[in-house]
């Protein structure tokens, strides 16, 4: 019988990505790189981010797709275009549907493979909740920080 959580952090995290593609479309493209003050990442930094942690941790080390991350890169993607970007959300939406498609329920209690000083020794089930976290953390940013720009705009 196959365990239902592999299923659900993918209903998440997939949802989770349209929420944070929805955000990258209402943002205007001259504002995905800016910050406004008292911010340190523009929104396309986050929407980055969200993607290489994901691809890397289920789609490359759950799921065996052969994606490697430039974590150092995701905070200097430089101006990638607002449709290169939505191109990467949803290649990262497509990674998690196949990285989480086929995990095999004994995997959810080895550790994590790859998991970074903090969850050294946490299972694979542990670490599936915490990317949900994760992503949810970063999306609220985003969501914030195009609001404020857009209010900025709406002064100016």
């Amino acid at each position: 019988m196959n365990h239902p959580l592999p299923e659900h952090v993918s209903e998440i995290l997939c949802r989770d990505l349209q929420s944070v593609a929805e955000e990258v479309e209402a943002t205007p493209e001259r504002d995905l790189w800016s910050v406004p003050a008292g911010v340190i990442n523009p929104v396309g930094t986050l929407a980055f981010h969200v993607c290489g942690n994901l691809r890397h941790f289920i789609g490359a080390l759950l799921g065996g797709d052969g994606y490697v991350r430039d974590r150092e890169g995701e905070f200097t993607p430089g101006q990638v275009t607002k449709e290169a970007l939505l191109a990467e959300l949803a290649a990262t939406g497509a990674a998690v549907s196949a990285g989480l498609e086929g995990l095999p329920p004994e995997r959810l209690a080895e550790p994590m493979p790859g998991a970074p000083a903090q969850h050294q020794g946490k299972s694979v089930e542990f670490f599936l909740i915490q990317l949900c976290c994760h992503l949810a953390w970063h999306r609220g940013q985003l969501n914030y920080v195009r609001r404020i720009l857009e209010a900025g705009a709406a002064r100016s």
